[in-house]
């Protein structure tokens, strides 16, 4: 079979305007653009050239080459190639074979292969053009902040024990912006670290999905609860906050990722693969982790929330900073109501949340629900579409129906120290004993694994 609809990405020199990158992309002839716009600190080229590989990783499995009209460093191009096949894996295995919904069938592979999911572009480039060397700060970190459960608690955290905290917002230009809005605009009131990033990467994305010939017809203006192929977000997120990262010293870079179930990652027909969240796993944080300290910069990236579940998130939200659970909008489809950002109470994001918020007993309305989404939850939540690993979502659901559905499962109360997905020192030491020790008040104790 051949994935390979595109013939040549040519990733072209990005142009510097001020406080402005421009990403420029010529594909098969036909030239597509991505704008970022920043309200401080400078932007050195090199932040720039990077940048701009990361977008086009999520073209790597339909794509057959690839120049780079910039030099890049060999750290480059060896950590550029190998998220190119692994984000080849995971478009392969949890978008064309797990959810093909959206894929012409012509294009969904009969039967699994390791070699037609690992593509790598040929790559076309140059070496040179070494990164700039700035020096960091331990206790400084940038938080990749969304307005959902995980990077508010982590803002919280993070501030409690001491950290100088800088919460990062990327505007996508895109719905994803909607549900950020509360949590933005009340941090951008109270505290001066909070920062701003001003992007049309989802226009972009767009504008190329619609000149692949991979998708059904209509396929793309169907609501769905995801990307059609967009998997590798969060990195070009990262590589945009690095003129912010400079400026402040930051030496720190966290995620809101939080505990995944290791017994629900099971390879497919031998293929391993991160269900469609590479770039939010352990595994991810250390490939960067490592990049970035083999190119000079002494920056480490973690998640201080990867060793709880979603239902002790929320419950440490409500019971720790209940004001920051106020902002809280976790849904695919938020919008507005009466001036209010509300999410809408029916996608598989919501359904999970008010899962978990009914199973803590806190009132949803605190978050926007309305009595409506509320009262249908109540009713139909045990046939409802949820996105959680399933410990989780039937351990909710025996908490929610006192013990009528669902099914017990005390290690989804507990902090968890997994040796590969998330070991202890995960968390760097001086954060360690601090963050466990608030988690330790609202979990029954701790599961090696």
């Amino acid at each position: 079979m051949n994935l390979q609809v595109i013939n040549k990405i040519e990733i072209e020199e990005p142009s510097i305007d001020k406080d402005r990158i421009k990403a420029i992309y010529n594909i098969d002839g036909q030239i597509f653009t991505i704008n970022f716009k920043y309200y401080t600190g400078e932007i050195r080229r090199k932040y720039a050239q990077i940048l701009s590989l990361m977008p086009i990783v999520n073209y790597s499995l339909f794509t057959e080459s690839i120049k780079i009209d910039f030099p890049i460093t060999e750290e480059d191009l060896g950590f550029f190639r190998e998220v190119l096949r692994l984000n080849s894996i995971e478009i392969y295995v949890n978008k064309l074979i797990k959810r093909p919904e959206f894929f012409r069938d012509e294009y969904i592979p009969m039967r699994a292969s390791i070699s037609e999911a690992s593509w790598i572009p040929k790559l076309v480039y140059e070496l040179g053009n070494p990164w700039p060397k700035f020096s960091t700060e331990s206790n400084n970190v940038a938080i990749m902040s969304s307005g959902g459960k995980e990077s508010l608690l982590t803002y919280g955290l993070m501030n409690e024990i001491g950290a100088e905290v800088y919460p990062i917002y990327f505007n996508e230009s895109g719905s994803h912006w909607k549900t950020a809005i509360p949590a933005y605009r009340y941090m951008s009131e109270r505290d001066p670290r909070t920062l701003r990033i001003w992007s049309d990467i989802d226009r972009f994305y767009r504008k190329v999905n619609r000149i692949l010939p991979i998708f059904k017809k209509g396929a793309l203006e169907m609501w769905s609860d995801t990307y059609p192929i967009q998997l590798f977000i969060f990195p070009v997120y990262i590589f945009a906050s690095l003129p912010y990262i400079e400026k402040y010293a930051i030496g720190n870079v966290m995620k809101g990722d939080e505990f995944d179930d290791p017994r629900s990652f099971e390879p497919l027909d031998g293929i391993r693969h991160f269900y469609g969240i590479l770039d939010q796993t352990k595994y991810f944080d250390d490939m960067l982790t490592q990049y970035m300290q083999s190119v000079g910069l002494n920056l480490r990236f973690f998640s201080a929330v990867r060793h709880i579940t979603g239902l002790v998130e929320e419950r440490i939200l409500f019971q720790r900073y209940p004001e920051l659970l106020k902002l809280q909008r976790s849904c695919h489809s938020c919008h507005y109501e009466n001036g209010e950002v509300v999410p809408c109470g029916k996608c598989s994001k919501c359904n999970g949340i008010l899962l978990f918020l009914e199973a803590n007993g806190i009132d949803p309305r605190l978050i926007k629900y309305r009595d409506d989404d509320v009262n249908r939850f109540m009713e139909d939540y045990s046939n409802r579409l949820y996105r959680i690993d399933e410990s989780e979502k039937l351990h909710a659901m025996y908490k929610v129906s006192e013990g009528k559905l669902g099914k017990r499962d005390d290690n989804v109360e507990k902090i968890h120290f997994c040796k590969d997905f998330c070991p202890e020192d995960t968390i760097p030491e001086e954060f360690r004993d601090k963050l466990i020790g608030i988690f330790k008040e609202y979990t029954s104790g701790i599961e090696k694994c």
